[in-house]
């Protein structure tokens, strides 16, 4: 049914039952596209409104709003009202998006940027179990919330504008559906007119946005002009993610892997150590420590285990110790400091014997499982770097004490359903990673 837009004497806008403020724009998109804050049923709303003329795409919009809006961290859906020139969407109002946190216009104690990308994630992988490709993932599409009745905030998935919703029994959608998204955050396959395109689609952008984020504004293809362009020779570069990134660099290479068939899919790249906390990543550095001690120094999971130690010890980890914490740990045994093993046993044994120490070693070590990785930043942290090496190495211990391990990440995620993702073979999961195309857009 057309509502008629009515002009209040406070220059509001009444069109049915949604209220808005013409004066307050939230935002501006394309076609004619604006967002105003608004009302509806007594409550603040964002209030979109989109030109009759696309009316096709409204109406799709808000089926999948519909559709999807039941999750805590897809944008919530009221209604849709319309006039002889617009439809009117009343969605969930929010106070800033992802980019105006990396931007630091939005600075929130209680909401950490690991917190606020798993939250996107979960939202994304909701959108992928009901078959929708969003298409369109970027900064500015990932909002975050009002602060509930305790003050708590959420990050949602916005603007289904461009969303696509996969046919019954199909896996994947044409080209014919066009070039969707925003340039500079576009899968490459987007751009090729010869292949269905799949939900790993949002997993290319939703990795540029991890690292936009946790490098606090940069992005992994470049600057604005150049972006594109190397998004699809596959140029990335990713020395923006420090130290203490290790292992998001790890998640975020293979996101962003220019062949869609070898980025994780949406459910995996939540068992990434990336969100493991603190307690369950110590845990399983001790087992792996207990699986590996099993073995001869030539055996083939040592090998393994080793391959990357160059990344980890750097030389030698005892020299990254204070003096105080050297001593403790020659009291007892000796350790090689040029071998993982031997770190990891290290860490397998002060946590054994922590209650043991005396209050000023335990002071330096910090508590464990909260402050064990703050011993001293390098080592102990870089340590956590060897999971992607494990991930290729331990497939019998991870299917069968971690069923959420990453070892998920490395399968090949061309689907959108997580009930259609088979678990990896061993045979699939003990492979070589082949080293991307990486460059450094500064030299």
């Amino acid at each position: 049914m057309t509502a008629q837009a009515v002009e209040l004497e406070d220059g509001t806008v009444r069109v049915g039952s949604i209220f808005f403020d013409p004066a307050q724009i939230l935002g501006k998109g394309c076609e004619g596209t604006f967002v105003f804050k608004g009302r509806f049923d007594n409550r603040d709303v964002a209030v979109k409104r989109v030109l009759n003329a696309d009316i096709s795409v409204a109406d799709r919009e808000v089926e999948l709003l519909r559709e999807s809006d039941e999750h805590p961290n897809v944008i919530r859906y009221f209604c849709m009202e319309q006039d002889r020139q617009f439809r009117y969407i009343a969605l969930e109002f929010c106070q800033a998006t992802l980019q105006d946190y990396v931007d630091g216009r939005y600075v929130n104690p209680k909401l950490d940027a690991i917190t606020m990308l798993r939250q996107a994630t979960l939202g994304l992988l909701h959108l992928h179990t009901l078959e929708i490709v969003h298409r369109d993932i970027k900064p500015h599409n990932v909002l975050i919330s009002m602060p509930g009745r305790r003050g708590d905030v959420r990050a949602m998935i916005s603007d289904f504008g461009l969303c696509k919703k996969l046919k019954v029994g199909r896996m994947s959608f044409s080209r014919r559906s066009g070039v969707a998204g925003t340039e500079g955050w576009i899968a490459p396959e987007m751009m090729e007119g010869d292949r269905s395109n799949t939900c790993a689609v949002d997993v290319f952008s939703l990795g540029c946005v991890y690292h936009f984020v946790l490098s606090r504004g940069h992005h992994p293809f470049g600057d604005s002009f150049h972006r594109q362009g190397n998004i699809q020779s596959g140029r990335f570069d990713l020395s923006r993610l420090g130290e203490r990134e290790v292992t998001a660099r790890s998640l975020v290479e293979r996101m962003v892997q220019r062949d869609p068939s070898r980025r994780p899919p949406t459910q995996a790249v939540l068992r990434h150590p990336l969100f493991w906390g603190r307690e369950r990543a110590l845990a399983f550095l001790q087992d792996v420590s207990d699986r590996v001690d099993k073995e001869d120094g030539d055996a083939a999971l040592v090998e393994s285990l080793e391959r990357g130690r160059a990344e980890v010890v750097r030389g030698n980890w005892h020299e990254w110790l204070d003096e105080k914490v050297q001593e403790d740990l020659r009291k007892h045994r000796t350790y090689n400091g040029r071998q993982v093993r031997d770190l990891l046993r290290a860490l397998r044994n002060k946590k054994h014997h922590y209650n043991e120490l005396p209050e000023d070693i335990k002071a330096m070590y910090g508590r464990i499982p909260d402050q064990v990785r703050q011993v001293s930043p390098s080592p102990f942290t870089r340590v956590f770097y060897i999971l992607r090496t494990l991930s290729l190495s331990f497939s019998s211990l991870w299917i069968t004490g971690y069923p959420d391990s990453p070892a998920w990440w490395y399968t090949a995620g061309t689907q959108c359903t997580p009930s259609s993702q088979s678990q990896p073979s061993r045979s699939t999961l003990i492979r070589t990673s082949t080293s991307s195309r990486c460059v450094n857009f500064e030299t």
